[in-house]
């Protein structure tokens, strides 16, 4: 079909010269369908090349999206794990200090047991100065000298067994029957009425419990670190020997016997067998 030429005259503008063209003759009789079909083409090749690009612009994108979707994803998870993590340390100093507390409580108990105003941590439970490392150890070290504390004022003879006025302190005194001369005080005198409920001032043991001599009914206890107390010229004791007793627990009854001009407390306190003045020891 292409052998097939017809010549084709190409005159220019002004006239002058010509030139001749030879061309297939099909390409003539087809140029309509011929130029159609290139573009056409043209058209399709373009259009599948804006296709091909749009869609690995799209797959970029949302494989983009997707990675900064996962990224997204796990903070949230690593930030849900460190909430978690936060609140149970925070739960977990919540206990130590809530163990602080408890034992703030019991030496309270046993101070208002002894007469004595209650004692309290300057900013117990407060903000922590501290990094998370050293929370636990702080809170055990706090549980652990306040249980020392405790165990320490449980066996101190502190405060006052019974809450009558001083009638004769520690010392050198005129002998109150003759009102001559003068004998020494070992002990500190309370007035009360008889039947008046008087307290033990520490944790022991009771070593006597019963009538002797100028003392009448007396409780005598010993105490840790080589402290003794003895409650003298009681009407009646509750306790016995051999017994271990808390502080506060009434030990016998305020009364008037033994060697006494009327009813009171004659109170002792012995530190490695030396009688020691009772009321140095009445204040915390």
């Amino acid at each position: 079909m292409l052998k097939n030429k017809s010549s084709v005259r190409i005159i220019s503008a002004d006239g002058t010269s010509d030139k001749n063209l030879l061309v297939p003759t099909v390409l003539l009789k087809h140029w309509k369908k011929i130029c159609i079909s290139t573009l056409s083409f043209i058209f399709i090749l373009c259009g599948s090349i804006i296709y091909f690009a749009t869609s690995k612009k799209e797959h970029d994108i949302t494989s983009k999206y997707e990675a900064t979707l996962d990224e997204v994803r796990a903070m949230n998870r690593q930030l849900s794990w460190d909430q978690s993590e936060s609140e149970r340390d925070i739960h977990q100093v919540r206990q130590s200090f809530n163990k602080i507390d408890s034992t703030i409580e019991r030496i309270n108990a046993k101070m208002k047991k002894r007469g004595l105003k209650t004692i309290a941590l300057q900013n117990a439970g407060g903000p922590i100065e501290a990094d998370e490392e050293n929370i636990e150890l702080l809170s055990e070290f706090y549980a652990g000298a306040l249980k020392d504390l405790d165990r320490k004022l449980s066996g101190i003879p502190i405060g006052i067994p019974h809450p009558g006025k001083i009638t004769s302190r520690f010392g050198y005194r005129r002998n109150p029957f003759t009102n001559r001369g003068r004998e020494m005080h070992s002990g500190i005198d309370l007035k009360g009425r008889t039947g008046d409920p008087v307290k033990v001032t520490a944790s022991g043991k009771v070593v006597f419990a019963g009538y002797e001599g100028a003392y009448g009914y007396v409780v005598k206890v010993n105490h840790p670190n080589g402290f003794e107390t003895r409650y003298a010229h009681l009407s009646k004791t509750n306790v016995r020997k051999g017994q271990n007793i808390e502080v506060g627990k009434v030990i016998g009854l305020l009364g008037n016997t033994g060697r006494s001009t009327g009813s009171h407390l004659h109170y002792e306190i012995l530190h490695h067998d030396k009688k020691v003045n009772p009321e140095k020891y009445f204040n915390f």
